[in-house]
C-alpha cells in the first residue's frame, strides 16, 4: 500500500508539472499576442523597439528556463555537447549587456561545458520585460487595464516557474522512501512461503510477477518525481520551446497582415452553409434549417421594444424566445435525413 501511495503522489506531481509547463507557455504566447495586438507600435519608434524587445525576452526566458532544468536537479545532463547547445541557444538571443548579467565574468565565447556557471536565474529576464513594459506605458501606447493584465500574466509566468522548480528539486523524504523499500523487500521475501502450500510450483511465477510489479512501481515513482531531466520518459523542454518561439514569430509577422473578410457584404454568419460548400456529397455538414416564424417573432420583439402594458394589452405575454426544437443540431457531424 505504501508503494502505491508513493507512486500516486509521484504521478500527481508529474501531471502538475505538465500543467505548469503548458500554462507557462500559454501565458508567454498570450503576452506576445497582447504586445502585438493591443500595443500601438506606431505611436513612436521607441515603442516598436521596446515591443520587439519584449518578444525577444520572452523567447530568451523560455530558453533560460530550459537550460535551468536541464543543468540542475537529480537528472541534470552530463553531456558536454548538450551543455554547449543549451548555452549557445541562450547566447543567440541575449545581448552583450544582458549576457554579462546572466553569466557574470564570462563572454559568449565560453562554452556551456567549460563555464563556471551551470545556469542562470531566469527571473531577471522577467524583470527586464517589466522595464520594457514601463517604457511602453510612458508613451501611452496602450491602456492601463491592458498593461495591468500583462503584469498579472507576467507574475503568473514566474509562479509557474517556481512551482516547476519545487517539483523538480523537492524529492520524497528519504526516511519514507527507505521504509517503503524495506517493507517491499520484506513482503516479497515472505510472500513465497505464504502461498507455497496453496500454489505449489506456481509460487515462482506469482512471486516473480509481484516482484516486478512492486519494484516497477518504485522505479516509475523515481522517474516521475523529476520530470524535467534527460531520461527518455522526461518532458521534452526543447520541443515546447521550439513550438513557443515558432508561434511568437508568427504572431509578430501577422501583426501588419490584412485579414480576409471571407463573408459577403450583409451576409449572415452561417458556418454550416460555408462548410457545406466544401462538402459536395452533403455527408457531414448540413445547412441549419431555421423556422422563419420563430426568427421573425424574435426579431419583432427586439425591434418593437414595447412592453405589453404600453401597448394596452390586458395581460403580458410570456416570451419563450427561440426554443431548442426550432433549430436543427449545430453539431458539424449532424446528418439530416
Amino acid at each position: 500500500m505504501t508503494a502505491i501511495l508513493l507512486w500516486q503522489e509521484a504521478n500527481k506531481q508529474f501531471w502538475e508539472a505538465i500543467s505548469d509547463l503548458t500554462m507557462m507557455c500559454h501565458l508567454l504566447r498570450s503576452i506576445a499576442m497582447t504586445i502585438c495586438g493591443m500595443v500601438a507600435w506606431e505611436v513612436d519608434a521607441e515603442v516598436q523597439v521596446h515591443a520587439k524587445r519584449v518578444i525577444r525576452l520572452l523567447a530568451l526566458y523560455s530558453l533560460a528556463v530550459r537550460e535551468f532544468f536541464q543543468r540542475t536537479g537529480k537528472n541534470a545532463t552530463t553531456s558536454s555537447e548538450q551543455m554547449d547547445r543549451l548555452r549557445q541557444d541562450v547566447a543567440a538571443l541575449a545581448g552583450d549587456t544582458e549576457w554579462s548579467i546572466l553569466y557574470p565574468g564570462e563572454d559568449k565565447r565560453v562554452s556551456g561545458s567549460t563555464s563556471s556557471h551551470d545556469t542562470t536565474r531566469p527571473s531577471i529576464i522577467l524583470f527586464w520585460v517589466t522595464l520594457s513594459l514601463r517604457k511602453i506605458m510612458d508613451y501611452k501606447a496602450t491602456e492601463a487595464p491592458i498593461m495591468n493584465g500583462l503584469l498579472t500574466q507576467l507574475a503568473a509566468v514566474g509562479s509557474c516557474f517556481w512551482n516547476m522548480d519545487k517539483i523538480d528539486k523537492t524529492q520524497f523524504p528519504f526516511p519514507y522512501c527507505q521504509v517503503v523499500k524495506w517493507l517491499t523487500i520484506v513482503f516479497l521475501g515472505i510472500l513465497p512461503f505464504s502461498i507455497a502450500g496453496v500454489c505449489g510450483w506456481w509460487t515462482l511465477l506469482f512471486s516473480a510477477i509481484a516482484a516486478i510489479g512492486f519494484f516497477g512501481l518504485d522505479e516509475v515513482a523515481e522517474i516521475l518525481e523529476s520530470p524535467f531531466g534527460n531520461d527518455p520518459n522526461d518532458l521534452d523542454l526543447r520541443e515546447y520551446c521550439d513550438a513557443l518561439m515558432s508561434d511568437m514569430e508568427l504572431i509578430c509577422q501577422c501583426r501588419e497582415l490584412k485579414l480576409d473578410f471571407v463573408l459577403k457584404e450583409n451576409e449572415k454568419v452561417d458556418f454550416s452553409h460555408m462548410l457545406a460548400d466544401f462538402d459536395k456529397q452533403k455527408q457531414f455538414h448540413q445547412h441549419f434549417k431555421r423556422q422563419s416564424v420563430a426568427l421573425a417573432k424574435s426579431s419583432d420583439l427586439s425591434r418593437d421594444g414595447e412592453s405589453p402594458e404600453e401597448a394596452g394589452s390586458p395581460e403580458p405575454k410570456k416570451d419563450d424566445g427561440i426554443r431548442g426544437e426550432d433549430l436543427d443540431s449545430v453539431m458539424p457531424g449532424a446528418v439530416h435525413t
